[in-house]
């Protein structure tokens, strides 16, 4: 039977300190300080735990544990730092974790569960601007492509404009009332914009969903949500082309681009005969280029609505490989900027179209307007220019002009027919187009249908 310890009084707990080492060894030296456990009797198993003080502190921190045995395992029961937890109140805490061993609870096991549960709790109080902030985070390193500045300050914006109307609302209780007051300001007059944020909420929602802090539908899913609170984008919002001079005026455009001597012109040109986006020739590479085989070949992740690793291959005309070899190849980019820029600007294009437009009415000509939307044509406008022109001046097929101009095929069938990108009909394509933008003539014999 183990021996009953005697009880201690107040002023002996208020005097116990912690001990010694007696007996030195390899970790420890005879005479260090140590942990002392003192049993204060009155229950079995019940001590106050002194520790060495540390810097500062004339008295060692002190706590009440309750060593006993749940089971076959030996316990270290927590009771409460001294002397907030007085002797009594001590005593009286060890009684009740002894009865709860009695029947058959683990103290020990029911405190790590209490912690457990807590974590959770707190863990899934994180706040929907938490979440974004976190969701920011992960994507910012994943952008790729011709601009990843302006797909981060994009993403930027969309989580700010969330933020400061549902950012401290706790990402569990987010409901769809919530998701339509961010949207409804800007739903109908910046129908674009408020259609990313709506993707952007839904992400987040998605990134709490893969960490189990929610559960149910998406409040910011379309189907059988909002669309019962907002009208459907596509009824609202109409995207408008940009404007594009007529094909009949290209031969009198491209005879004023030839005289200037500036490297956004030569940009333009290439644009005009290879009928790629803008952004795609201001991020053009020379590791992109092949002069040997007169291709182009433009990375999927640099592209409008393209699978990064599905590239498209531009042949090149002889004009626009002359203008290649024209252009210094000690950078990166194929069309250097001004200023020590890598590449040229944005706007480089634009302002050629609109100073060759100036130029043709101050000498008396009509320039270069839409007119249908009556504004003066941009460089992205080239592309409705050219396809203007392949339906109405070739017999070329549909398939042949729609796949210059890199637009995507949604029907299986056609996309599989077309793997191989017909290089050589989309060349004699542009080939003509090239022909006609310098001379204004058109070939002889019109291309035969063959698709």
């Amino acid at each position: 039977m183990p021996k009953k310890m005697p009880e201690m009084g107040l002023a002996q707990v208020r005097n116990l300190r912690h001990g010694v080492v007696k007996e030195g060894g390899q970790k420890r030296k005879a005479g260090e300080p140590c942990v002392a456990y003192h049993r204060v009797g009155g229950i079995d198993g019940l001590a106050l735990q002194c520790r060495p003080p540390t810097a500062g502190q004339e008295i060692g921190s002190r706590s009440w544990v309750l060593i006993t045995t749940v089971g076959v395992r030996r316990r270290e029961i927590g009771l409460g730092g001294y002397p907030d937890v007085s002797l009594g109140e001590a005593r009286e805490l060890a009684r009740q974790k002894k009865a709860d061993i009695r029947n058959g609870i683990d103290p020990v096991e029911q405190n790590q569960e209490r912690k457990a549960r807590d974590r959770e709790l707190q863990r899934k109080k994180i706040t929907f601007g938490e979440l974004a902030e976190e969701y920011y985070k992960i994507k910012e390193v994943t952008f790729r492509g011709k601009n990843p500045k302006r797909q981060r300050n994009r993403l930027r914006k969309s989580i700010d404009r969330c933020i400061a109307e549902i950012g401290d609302i706790q990402i569990g209780d987010l409901t769809v009332e919530d998701v339509v007051r961010v949207l409804s300001p800007i739903w109908t007059t910046q129908t674009p914009t408020a259609t990313r944020v709506r993707q952007t909420i839904a992400q987040i929602w998605d990134l709490a969903e893969s960490r189990k802090l929610v559960s149910g539908k998406n409040p910011a899913d379309w189907d059988r949500n909002l669309d019962g609170w907002l009208p459907p984008a596509k009824r609202i919002h109409h995207a408008k082309h940009k404007p594009a001079m007529r094909h009949q005026d290209l031969p009198d455009f491209m005879k004023l681009l030839t005289l200037r001597d500036t490297t956004p012109a030569r940009a333009l040109e290439f644009q005009v005969l290879t009928v790629a986006r803008p952004t795609e020739v201001q991020f053009a590479e020379w590791s992109e280029i092949n002069l040997e085989e007169g291709t182009w070949t433009v990375p999927g992740s640099k592209m409008k609505n393209r699978n990064p690793n599905e590239a498209h291959v531009v042949p090149l005309v002889p004009r626009a490989i002359e203008i290649l070899r024209g252009m210094p190849q000690s950078g990166r980019y194929v069309f250097p900027g001004y200023r020590g820029n890598e590449q040229i600007s944005e706007n480089a294009l634009n302002n050629t179209v609109k100073a060759i437009h100036k130029e043709s009415l101050k000498s008396g000509g009509k320039g270069f307007m839409d007119p249908r939307y009556h504004k003066v044509a941009c460089a992205h406008g080239m592309r409705s220019c050219f396809k203007n022109f392949a339906a109405s001046k070739t017999d070329y097929d549909d398939v042949v002009s729609e796949l210059s101009l890199a637009h995507l095929d949604n029907d299986e069938t056609r996309a599989a027919y077309l793997s191989d990108q017909i290089l050589d009909r989309r060349l004699m394509l542009l080939s003509t187009y090239s022909n006609y933008a310098y001379t204004g003539k058109l070939p002889r014999n019109s291309q035969r249908k063959d698709y």
